[in-house]
């Protein structure tokens, strides 16, 4: 039942009260409305009858006690804030925080071209925050059930994201839900009948949104699709409840057909790094058939922050890159001129080998060295990549970090770089990075 505008409501557990101002938009769930209160204006989901039930509301009760996940993988979500109800309504909502929708984008906007595309620099970062907060989600033992493009939206320029429609978020193989997923996101065994939403479906659902930003496409969505007559809910169970991914190395039947609706996916995974393919072609062939082979949130946290540490502009064309490790001469994708690959910091990790390009600017955090936390956000600097104030042909790492570090220089001389001072590029410099170890290499 929609609210008027005008309409008086009132937070349950803040009893505050707040005023409908204008209507923001309708999904198949609610409506949302702006609302202006005490604290100013936020967002208000006001759900529809079929919706408006009372195990709905407990969750939303559940959800607004127990809060987002800690941190700035937490912050991320939009939350539920508090229950809301209307005098003389039988039905409810929840408030939340309102979305800047003049600085972030939903997808589909930008592949229409209605909001900037997103560069590497900017798509590396927000694939590392997507698997960064669903990380944190999991980890705290929640699952999401519903991710799909959506539910994302994101700052095109910086890369920050938000993730909307949270209010089917509950705990992992526990909680009832009215919300299974959006069917072309959902794992084939919940497509097939065989399983309960879980994390193990949300690693699937994750791989499918990562893919879409990437690609511009369905992973599934080949000429097994193209040549089916009608898309009705039977054919939808065909393709994704036996999925055949479409660039699988091993099975052809579902290759991209020959028309220019899917030249787009085409130009664009061949613009994906070969790491990056190579754990797309994992999350659509063994792990479509067996959750126990999902790429983690963890994998995906690692390969998009080394990807984001290996950004080349073209010395012509300005155009982003991104370099690999093992790699070692480069040609832009854009204009074909050769890109010159600067020194590297090779950073030992726990997690293993980490290299950062030794760029101007560059920035060594604490995610590189395998020190950030779950509720991470932009990773805190530890370095950076500067020029000598006194000699700009001169480069070095600069100490941002609290405690001195112990560095070797190759004639085998040592000596401790205090908080604020820098180390000379040289290569086979070792540097000590408070327990870490790194090494310059060419």
């Amino acid at each position: 039942m929609p609210l008027e505008i005008g309409r008086r409501v009132k937070a349950e557990m803040t009893g505050i009260a707040l005023t409908v101002k204008k209507k923001l938009g309708e999904g198949t769930q609610g409506e949302v409305y702006l609302v202006d209160g005490p604290h100013g204006q936020q967002a208000l989901k006001w759900y529809k009858p079929a919706q408006a039930t009372m195990d709905q509301m407990a969750a939303i009760r559940a959800l607004v006690q127990a809060g987002p996940p800690r941190g700035a993988a937490g912050a991320r979500f939009i939350w539920p804030l508090d229950l809301v109800t209307a005098p003389g309504a039988p039905f409810f909502g929840y408030l939340m925080r309102l979305i800047d929708t003049s600085r972030f984008a939903e997808l589909g906007e930008v592949q229409a071209h209605l909001k900037p595309v997103p560069g590497f620099r900017a798509l590396t970062r927000i694939s590392y925050q997507l698997a960064n907060s669903y990380r944190a989600l999991h980890l705290s033992g929640l699952c999401y059930r519903d991710i799909s493009d959506g539910n994302l939206m994101f700052d095109p320029v910086a890369g920050e994201i938000l993730i909307c429609d949270n209010d089917n978020v509950g705990v992992n193989r526990q909680s009832r839900s009215q919300v299974w997923g959006t069917m072309e996101y959902m794992a084939p065994e919940l497509i097939r009948g065989g399983a309960d939403p879980s994390t193990e479906t949300d690693l699937h659902s994750l791989a499918v949104l990562l893919f879409n930003l990437w690609c511009w496409h369905h992973p599934f969505h080949g000429r097994l699709e193209y040549e089916l007559r009608v898309w009705d809910i039977p054919a939808k169970r065909k393709v994704y409840g036996d999925p055949v991914f479409i660039f699988d190395p091993m099975d052809r039947r579902n290759r991209l057909p020959e028309d220019p609706e899917y030249e787009t996916c085409a130009l664009r995974w061949d613009y994906c790094p070969a790491s990056l393919r190579t754990l797309f072609t994992r999350a659509f062939t063994d792990g479509a058939r067996d959750p126990r082979r999902r790429v983690t949130e963890g994998e995906w946290q690692r390969l998009f922050l080394q990807l984001g540490d290996g950004i080349l502009s073209c010395p012509k064309c300005r155009a982003e890159n991104i370099w690999e490790p093992g790699t070692a001469a480069m040609t832009c994708w854009n204009c074909e001129a050769p890109v010159p690959v600067p020194p590297k910091l090779l950073v030992t990790t726990t997690a293993g080998p980490h290299h950062l390009l030794l760029t101007e600017g560059a920035t060594l955090t604490r995610d590189t060295l395998g020190q950030g936390g779950r509720d991470e956000g932009t990773p805190a600097s530890v370095g950076q990549v500067v020029r000598n104030p006194a000699d700009p042909a001169i480069w070095g790492i600069r100490n941002l970090s609290p405690a001195p570090w112990r560095v070797t220089f190759p004639d085998g001389r040592s000596l401790e770089v205090p908080p604020g001072k820098s180390v000379p590029l040289n290569p086979k410099t070792r540097i000590d990075l408070d327990g870490v170890q790194a090494e310059i290499i060419p």
